[in-house]
């Protein structure tokens, strides 16, 4: 295939403990997963979670007291709609 790029996949090899096995093997199931898919899955989510815990943004001075005026000032009544919904006994309890 001209102008297709391969993917590259690397092995990798890792020491679980059988109960440990035995938890990701059945929640890769009820996700309808092989075991792989399960902890590659797993694995990038914590890697990206921890990326964006660690990322610093930048936005101008302007932006930034945009955001302070956001995050200090006054609470936005809620929509009559929303009230009404929030009053409302949940169907479960």
């Amino acid at each position: 295939m001209v102008g297709a790029t391969a993917k590259k996949e690397t092995p990798v090899s890792m020491r679980f403990r059988n109960d440990d096995l035995a938890i990701i093997d059945r929640g890769a199931a009820m996700r309808g997963m092989s075991r792989t898919e399960f902890v590659r899955r797993a694995a990038l989510h914590d890697a990206q979670a921890a990326m964006l815990a660690e990322s610093v943004v930048r936005v101008s001075e302007e932006t930034y007291a945009d955001f302070l005026m956001a995050i200090e000032g006054p609470v936005t009544p809620l929509p009559p709609k929303a009230l009404e919904r929030l009053a409302r006994k949940a169907p479960w309890a």
